[in-house]
């Protein structure tokens, strides 16, 4: 799903780090940190069977993530919020695995831009 879109925007990464200065590793950690509630979000909305609350988690999780330049995982919580808008809960399940993957894939390479910073 979305597997022909990169990790991430480099250049939009490089931005942050560039307007951050010092404070680019706080960023990194403090979005770290928000995603975890945010999938949790996302998930409690679909055990409760709840396209609009799904819809509106994926929504808000997919802002944080285009401001970090984490396009895959943008582009997945966009599928998921359109889904949820549309009622189309039956992929939903999948969708949501298919963002704590790509939430996984971008936590070590944001790791490795701590460490390169």
């Amino acid at each position: 799903m979305h597997d022909d879109l990169e990790h991430l925007d480099s250049g939009a990464l490089a931005e942050l780090r560039d307007v951050m200065e010092e404070e680019f590793d706080i960023l990194i950690d403090t979005f770290l940190d928000d995603s975890v509630e945010r999938l949790q979000h996302i998930r409690e909305a679909l055990d409760a069977g709840d396209p609009e609350a799904y819809s509106r988690a994926c929504h808000s999780f997919k802002g944080s993530a285009t401001n970090m330049g984490l396009i895959r995982l943008s582009a997945l919580c966009k599928t998921g919020e359109d889904h949820g808008r549309k009622g189309q809960m039956a992929d939903a399940p999948a969708i949501t695995e298919a963002i704590a993957a790509e939430l996984e894939s971008v936590r070590q390479l944001l790791a490795a831009e701590k460490a390169n910073n």
